[in-house]
């Protein structure tokens, strides 16, 4: 796993990962169906739902499963689809207790050799409290794609 740089305001987070994977096999595992449902979610999680037509206009649906009884349901629509170099989408919950309204997740490959740096910025988030949960969110899937990549 490599180091995070991140920076973030009320709004606004940013986390940059260097990934020992080419673009193109990061960019897969961020666009493909089958290859999500191996990895999205926190480690020890499971994805019970993994629905995504990637192109502009496009929605997604994902559901995480963290232990029997907590499944987390998160959708929007694909904004930009940049083949191994970006993808913006909306983002929300679909629990209710969650929902902190819409938000933009944009995730930028950008090649360094033979790895890739994913950055990843998290914006239109309306608190610090939303920010600091979804920093710890993202990191865990990042961890979670890291170690995937690698098995």
């Amino acid at each position: 796993m490599s180091d995070d740089t991140r920076t973030a305001t009320s709004e606004h987070l940013a986390i940059r990962r260097i990934i020992d994977a080419s673009p193109e096999r990061v960019y897969a595992a961020w666009t493909n169906p089958a290859l999500l449902a191996q990895w999205w979610g926190p480690p020890g999680s499971v994805v019970t739902i993994v629905e995504c037509d990637i192109r502009v206009g496009g929605q997604y649906r994902f559901a995480i499963q963290t232990a029997p009884a907590n499944t987390y349901v998160v959708y929007g629509s694909y904004q930009v689809v940049h083949p191994l170099k970006k993808l913006v989408f909306s983002w929300r919950w679909e629990d209710p207790a969650m929902d902190i309204g819409s938000s933009l997740v944009t995730i930028e490959f950008q090649a360094q050799g033979a790895r890739t740096e994913v950055v990843l910025t998290h914006t239109q988030l309306p608190s610090e409290e939303a920010r600091n949960a979804h920093h710890a969110g993202w990191i865990g899937i990042l961890d979670h794609l890291d170690a995937w990549l690698h098995q």
